[in-house]
């Protein structure tokens, strides 16, 4: 999604968090998905490393996608973070980076990972805070900030995902306008077995909910495909 909106508004800049990710890995995720190249179908990360270390200049699609995350940086409209900022230092900074204006979006994952200032004896109150300081944000600056959430493992497994499955989750739910799902139901069935991700197809199926929307239509739902070695959910190929 961030990929997708830094190239379909060039003149907006967009913000990545990242409480659980360094930001070298989420660099190279970021090219993966620009490039849409596979390189090896079950290791494709670990290739793009030995790639971006060894092998510069000997595939074109990928030393494109290299030189277009090194100009949007550059230039300031992607700027991708791992400093693991206390929801109120956060809030701070995307004061600060929303009076350079044009902000497009702030994309943070995930909110249960982000620590407070002055943690309480109950992590709901916690994140009750940090909803609150950061629909506070989406509102005074008028921008859409994109928050990561997990979700509750179902104890029977296979269960598509719901609002009641928000760890900690009635303040995110509350606070939210709108709660988009996704669901794949062959990575959770490779899961249950504990056998990694092999032997699982490149393109997968995966199931986009909506289910929250307070502009619009809950309950509404699309079936995509899920590039598994380009981290890519484009429209399902007919």
């Amino acid at each position: 999604l961030l990929a997708k909106m830094i190239r379909d508004y060039p003149g907006k800049r967009f913000y990545l968090f990242s409480y659980e990710e360094a930001k070298k890995a989420l660099a190279t995720k970021i090219i993966m998905i620009m490039a849409g190249v596979e390189l090896q179908r079950d290791t494709n990360y670990g290739a793009y490393i030995h790639y971006l270390k060894e092998k510069r200049g000997t595939n074109k699609k990928i030393d494109l996608a290299i030189q277009e995350y090194e100009e949007i940086t550059s230039a300031g409209r992607l700027l991708v973070s791992d400093d693991m900022y206390r929801a109120e230092d956060l809030t701070t900074v995307l004061e600060s980076l929303g009076r350079q204006g044009e902000t497009g979006a702030v994309f943070i994952d995930y909110i249960q990972k982000i620590p407070v200032q002055r943690p309480q004896s109950q992590r709901y109150m916690d994140i009750k805070l940090i909803s609150e300081l950061m629909l506070r944000q989406a509102v005074s600056q008028d921008i859409p900030i994109i928050l990561g959430a997990q979700l509750r493992r179902s104890k029977d497994g296979g269960a598509e995902p719901s609002l009641a499955d928000l760890r900690e989750g009635g303040d995110i739910e509350q606070d939210a306008n709108l709660v988009l799902s996704l669901y794949t139901q062959a990575i959770d069935e490779l899961q249950e077995k504990a056998s990694g991700q092999r032997g699982i197809p490149a393109i997968v199926e995966t199931k986009v909910s909506v289910l929250k929307n307070r502009g619009g239509q809950a309950g509404l739902y699309q079936k995509m495909d899920f590039n598994l070695p380009i981290y890519t959910i484009t429209q399902k190929e007919l």
